[in-house]
């Protein structure tokens, strides 16, 4: 018998919905989500403005929803509640249009099968695979400057920074001139929507006089308009970087916190790209996704959802669903972690996606075979911090590493 749980019948223990729980790290996870997930694949949470919904936990729920067109992108309603957005340049009613026309993160089909459909040829896998060798070039000389400067470093910033910037600006088609704006610009703790949107008009004029084979290229050869171009790359240049870097710096915490594991992939290195899927698994950078409004009545899993209601998958939880993935709280380079949620699931999947899983195996290979004395000394992570944005993702924090001089290998 299938037990049904909505707004109603919840019971004494949810006449006050719980709000989001902030004790977790990339590491370990707040324990109240695997609480929740024993209980019901979805949990009601109020939002800090009072709003209440569901909190996804279940891999095969989570799965559903984030597959299911009766979860519509269209009302951004986060459990953190509204978060003040700074603007810097002033932005006028035009640039606030091309935002909402060409965000692909707050759109349903058909508009964002179109905006989507015009912006993923760069990001397939044969496509990223083009950048390899300009990637790991990149990689090499980034290395090869901080072991002039060490032998301590902090990893996060002298190098998973750079090097998902590098990546973002060329599979993008950011001008080489334009990349330490849009360093200053993309890469910092407050985003500036003014100030990032006037930075993908620039660079929207810029690349009109000499289109080449990069993604805003095939952007201005589309069919779709200027208000969904200028929409469209803003997004872009504003996702999934974080994302890469913060995975870099993370990843490399767990392995220099893990012998076994780290001796494992020094061992044999050719485990890496497979290994990549385990990282992202383990280490799911969204305690909770881009938000969903229910669309109409439905019931899945058991959960009974109601029109307009604020649905939140949490990517995090999912990803360690015990039903899913076995001893899914231990980190093991070997396991096959393929399915996992990380990079969410259907339309709305990680364009980046495949660029993440090719950096992400080119730092970490490169980084193992050029310090293997690298050590860790402090990981601001492993304390909880505050959520990295307006979406309860985790943040990066300080990765401060050393190793012996004399150790490097060129």
């Amino acid at each position: 018998m299938t037990t049904h749980l909505n707004t109603q019948d919840m019971g004494c223990p949810y006449q006050h919905p719980p709000v989001m729980p902030r004790d977790g790290t990339p590491f370990r996870p707040s324990p109240q989500f695997a609480q929740w997930r024993a209980e019901a694949p979805a949990t009601r949470l109020t939002a800090e403005d009072g709003n209440v919904g569901w909190f996804v936990t279940g891999y095969e729920l989570a799965r559903q929803v984030l597959q299911d067109p009766r979860f519509s992108m269209s009302d951004r309603r986060t459990p953190l509640g509204p978060t003040p957005l700074p603007m810097g340049k002033p932005i006028d009613a035009e640039r606030v249009h091309a935002l909402m026309v060409g965000n692909v993160l707050g759109l349903d089909p058909p508009q964002h099968t179109r905006i989507r459909r015009a912006a993923v040829g760069r990001f397939s896998v044969r496509g990223v695979r083009r950048q390899r060798p300009a990637i790991g070039e990149f990689i090499e000389r980034r290395l090869d400057e901080i072991l002039a400067a060490g032998p301590t470093a902090d990893l996060f910033e002298d190098f998973a920074v750079p090097v998902s910037v590098f990546a973002h600006c060329r599979v993008l088609g950011i001008p080489d001139a334009k990349a330490e704006e849009f360093t200053a610009i993309f890469a910092t703790d407050e985003l500036r929507f003014g100030d990032m949107v006037e930075f993908a008009a620039d660079v929207l004029d810029l690349k009109a006089a000499d289109l080449v084979e990069d993604t805003i290229s095939d952007l201005l050869r589309s069919e779709l308009t200027g208000p969904e171009r200028l929409g469209i790359v803003t997004v872009l240049m504003g996702s999934g970087r974080d994302a890469i870097a913060y995975m870099i710096g993370t990843i490399m915490v767990s392995l220099l916190s893990d012998p076994g594991q780290l001796e494992t992939l020094r061992r044999e290195p050719e485990r890496i790209p497979a290994a990549v899927e385990e990282f992202v698994r383990f280490h799911a950078m969204f305690v909770s996704t881009h938000p969903r409004t229910v669309a109409e009545d439905l019931t899945l899993e058991g959960i009974d959802f109601r029109k307009g209601e604020p649905v939140w998958v949490s990517t995090v939880a999912a990803s360690r669903d015990g039903e899913r993935f076995p001893d899914p709280d231990t980190f093991d380079v070997t396991r096959e972690a393929s399915g996992h949620l990380a990079f969410g699931h259907g339309i709305h999947a990680c364009i980046g996606q495949q660029l993440a899983r090719v950096v992400i195996a080119e730092a970490i290979t490169l980084l193992l075979a050029r310090l293997p004395a690298l050590r860790l000394v402090e990981a601001e992570q492993q304390a909880p911090m505050a959520f990295a944005g307006d979406l309860p993702t985790y943040a990066p924090g300080t990765v401060r590493v050393a190793w012996d001089q004399g150790s490097e290998r060129g």
